[in-house]
């Protein structure tokens, strides 16, 4: 097992650093080690250690995990003030903070060096220390399947990897210079340059802040490169919103990965707040948080969407890729735009290659102006054209059940619901309630799912229904259709008598028909 710079026996009995040396563990160092890194993240309280490494010693204390804990920073060149291994939780514990390097084999998602320049600076033990540092705390920054791994200086090592960091060095009198490039593999394309020199009366720490401050631009700039528009598009990619979500997904640590996005939208918008396809990125941003945030609120949010939208209008005639974002979310946000959504989608299609968001907006518009069948088969076209299995193209299939709906064609709902959920099964879970036709036999999963959700969710998930799918179509009868199969269900199940106003009328007088 490789951490960083060292490689763990798997009894952690001992540990070969990439200059051949060896540190060996005691037997209470060992079960500390495996008892941290088997609950990496985690803190873990004294007591804990304490009850792993005391062997019987009934006077110990916990006041020797403390001085154990030191015991293993020491031998794993450790600190307790920036620490890359050990972390200390002042009042709780310790934790294991350094992701486990891929073994030769493994993927990879950032392969950095080997280093190029004279032997002699290469294995010169500061710069080692420094790379050391950078592989370290990226993979503190990426999620633990995106692998990192610092080559060795050996002619010949490679690894195949979507991202490479150059390092180049030099020296002079000012000390170490360190050149450091990111590319993407595909295009070789250099994403950043950073330079940094290790003076000769640099302490230890200055490379580890150097590597940290490093490491948090190349994330950085990662994110950029798989989330940003760019002036061009080709005829299967996502929209904006799906690629920074997709972005999100491949860097985030947390379950909530729209927070990796805020977070790196947030630095792009202080770099540059006048930026057209910065202000079109943010207003997309926040649209995926409408749709995929419960809590979300819609008063506060589609301001902001809007006038960000108007902010870089100008600006977006001119790149068919951000027309249409600009199409789509004026058409969201209020009815009041769907002219100008219109000619901006229009002039868009005739130019762009990106035929697939191109269909999807399209789809949507017609589907605002109560052209069902026309928006159906804008939705078939751009899930003939997009990744299959993709979130885009789930996007659409679920545009297109919910559209059928709305025209009450239940045997092509159906065929179009089977579809959707060999696609992605987990959107049985999430949209079987709401595609459920009136007169079906509620599944037993489903049921279960109805019977277990609390009141307030309930509440929650309907009025979210009806956001997102349901008053978008112009045409009453059409939105009664999309509430009929999910109001019938509730009411062989659980009682009506707590719905929220705008779901209430739908269950109500002629919109209650067949409950």
């Amino acid at each position: 097992m490789r951490f960083g710079n060292l490689m763990f026996d798997p009894m952690f009995r001992y540990a070969s650093r990439n200059d051949g040396k060896t540190i060996h563990f005691t037997p209470v160092e060992s079960a500390a080690l495996s008892l941290l890194t088997a609950h990496a993240g985690q803190i873990l309280p004294r007591h804990r250690l304490l009850d792993a490494t005391q062997r019987g010693e009934v006077d110990a204390l916990e006041r020797s995990v403390d001085l154990l804990v030191n015991r293993l920073r020491t031998k794993l060149g450790d600190s307790a003030r920036t620490p890359r291994f050990i972390a200390t939780s002042y009042g709780e514990g310790y934790s294991w903070i350094a992701a486990s390097a891929p073994e030769p084999g493994e993927d990879v998602y950032v392969a950095i060096g080997p280093a190029a320049g004279p032997e002699a600076l290469r294995t010169e033990p500061r710069v080692r220390a420094f790379l050391d540092d950078l592989a370290d705390a990226l993979r503190a920054r990426l999620p633990s399947e995106r692998g990192v791994r610092l080559l060795a200086p050996k002619a010949g090592e490679g690894a195949d990897a979507p991202y490479r960091v150059e390092v180049g060095l030099r020296q002079d009198a000012a000390g170490v210079h360190c050149a450091v490039v990111l590319r993407a593999a595909a295009s070789g394309a250099a994403l950043r340059a950073e330079r940094w020199t290790i003076a000769p009366d640099d302490l230890a720490g200055a490379a580890r802040t150097a590597a940290t401050a490093f490491a948090a631009a190349i994330k950085s700039e990662i994110w950029r490169h798989l989330a940003t528009a760019g002036g061009l598009a080709g005829p299967t990619d996502e929209p904006i919103e799906l690629r920074l979500h997709r972005a999100a997904v491949l860097l985030s640590r947390t379950p909530q990965t729209w927070l990796e996005s805020e977070a790196e939208l947030q630095k792009l918008r202080a770099e540059d707040p006048d930026d057209p396809q910065t202000a079109l990125m943010w207003a997309s941003h926040l649209y995926a948080r409408l749709v995929l945030d419960l809590a979300s609120d819609p008063a506060q949010l589609e301001p902001q969407i809007e006038a960000l939208v108007f902010q870089a209008l100008p600006h977006a005639r001119g790149n068919p890729m951000l027309a249409l974002a600009a199409a789509k979310l004026l058409c969201f946000v209020s009815r009041d735009h769907l002219e100008l959504a219109e000619a901006l989608a229009e002039d868009a299609f005739a130019q762009s290659t990106a035929f697939a968001s191109a269909f999807a907006v399209l789809g949507q518009l017609r589907l605002n102006r109560g052209r069902l069948p026309e928006a159906i088969d804008y939705f078939d076209q751009g899930i003939e054209l997009a990744e299959p299995g993709s979130e885009f193209q789930v996007f659409l299939m679920v545009l297109k059940c919910t559209t059928l709906l709305a025209l009450d064609d239940r045997q092509a709902c159906l065929a179009a619901c089977e579809t959707l959920y060999r696609t992605k099964p987990l959107t049985r879970m999430q949209m079987g309630l709401f595609l459920t036709s009136p007169d079906e036999v509620l599944p037993d999963d489903l049921r279960q799912i109805l019977l277990s959700l609390d009141a307030g969710l309930l509440r929650r998930l309907l009025l979210h229904f009806d956001y997102l799918f349901v008053r978008r179509v112009p045409d009453a009868a059409g939105r009664k259709n999309m509430f009929r199969g999910v109001l019938t269900q509730l009411a062989q199940h659980r009682p009506l008598d707590d719905l929220p106003a705008p779901v209430r009328v739908y269950a109500e007088g002629g919109a209650g028909e067949g409950l």
